[in-house]
């Protein structure tokens, strides 16, 4: 199975404003799993044209009934693969925190990190994807992992001004999780 993980698309009106470049390296995917700050219902839209979607609200994003768009947390399996999603990894709680540079994560002393992510999403996850920072981050702790894929459309610092930024890719392939961070080539205005 291939899952295309985005967030902080920051789009609004009818979604058409993604990149191209987005949806070309969202091609031949089996779902997408949007992280929040979508801004708008028609990013989802546009992002059901290639496969079904499911998203988490961030804090402004707009309400939707049914099964693609949901509150700020949520889990979804992927062939025996768990996937908790939600957009800002550090709300709501428990707390998993960021590094100062928010490029990195800050996990309690006293709680069990499997404890810490059963009470976050409900049960236990084997993948946390989550946004906010708009900076790309893959990172494995305590058999979890942790993908941020930072954001298309308005990448963190590591990126040029006016650059496309990243999405990530997973397939899983007998409950195992491979990733890949994309960078988008060219500009925002292009």
């Amino acid at each position: 199975m291939r899952i295309g993980v985005v967030s902080d698309t920051h789009v609004g009106g009818d979604g058409r404003g993604l990149p191209a470049q987005l949806l070309r390296a969202l091609d031949d995917i089996d779902i997408i799993l949007h992280c929040g700050d979508l801004d708008s219902l028609g990013v989802l839209d546009c992002l059901s044209e290639l496969a079904p979607v499911r998203a988490v609200r961030s804090y402004d994003d707009p309400f939707e009934e049914g099964e693609r768009l949901v509150g700020p947390v949520r889990a979804v399996e992927a062939e025996g693969v768990r996937v908790g999603m939600i957009h800002d990894i550090q709300w709501p709680g428990p707390t998993i925190g960021l590094t100062s540079d928010q490029r990195g994560l800050r996990f309690p002393k006293d709680t069990p990190l499997s404890e810490l992510l059963a009470r976050k999403f409900g049960a236990p996850v084997d993948v946390v994807a989550f946004g906010d920072t708009h900076e790309e981050l893959v990172l494995e702790r305590e058999g979890v992992l942790f993908i941020n894929p930072g954001s298309p459309t308005f990448p963190g610092l590591r990126h040029g001004r006016g650059e496309l930024g990243t999405i990530a890719l997973m397939e899983v392939v007998d409950r195992r999780v491979r990733v890949e961070l994309v960078k988008l080539e060219g500009s925002r205005q292009s």
